[in-house]
């Protein structure tokens, strides 16, 4: 048998959302970056470009990297759909965020009972997924209409230490210790934290003031 190769996928909503994090994760995971396919679409069906061309490449042995089991997809069916289709063809799967759906098809336990535990958690997760993606669209509709009602302007507010989400300001205060280590230039650090020149030295000021006020 020839040797296995480890894939990953990522996956963010839209094309001004930013894949580095996920990126980043994956090469932490020493995934080459060859084999690292990314969307910029919408979960709420497999129909996306990179995801089939992987599926194409994957082979018997092979494992693929997903962040999460949202990336593969926010629809309940085609989530257990497409978990089947890899496990039917010999794919380890890997997640970073919930481990405890990892398949491992080298490794596979004889006990009925052990091997339907993933199963019961996978529908768990993907029914989750797909209300929290249903619940998302509602919100956002309730929001916009009030904002119209009220006279709001729309728009994405602007982005700021604070505004970071937990996942985003461990990576940055990562990126940020390698930079003032001299571990990579500015430039580099940007880039891994999936900032733009003017919002990246904006965090930067904001968090050294808190570094000083502390």
């Amino acid at each position: 048998m020839t040797d296995s190769k480890t894939f990953a996928y990522i996956r963010v909503s839209s094309k001004e959302q930013n894949e580095s994090r996920q990126i980043h994760t994956m090469r932490e995971k020493g995934v080459p970056e060859r084999n690292i396919f990314v969307d910029k679409l919408s979960g709420s069906n497999t129909n996306r470009p990179q995801y089939q061309l992987l599926k194409t490449y994957v082979r018997k042995g092979d494992t693929v990297i997903f962040d999460s089991i949202s990336r593969m997809s926010r629809n309940m069916d085609d989530t257990k759909n497409e978990y089947k289709w890899f496990v039917d063809n010999g794919i380890s799967l890997q997640f970073v965020k919930e481990p405890m759906l990892d398949y491992d098809v080298n490794n596979i336990e004889n006990d009925p009972v052990k091997k339907a535990i993933p199963d019961i958690i996978l529908t768990l997760l993907a029914s989750f997924a797909e209300k929290e993606r249903l619940d998302t669209r509602q919100r956002q509709r309730e929001g916009i209409d009030a904002a119209k009602r009220n006279g709001k302007h729309l728009g994405r507010p602007k982005k700021s230490y604070e505004t970071l989400s937990n996942e985003d300001k461990q990576l940055f205060h990562e990126q940020y210790r390698r930079w003032k280590n001299g571990e990579q230039t500015a430039v580099q650090t940007m880039n891994n934290a999936g900032l733009k020149k003017s919002t990246f030295y904006k965090i930067v000021n904001e968090y050294e003031s808190l570094l000083t006020a502390n």
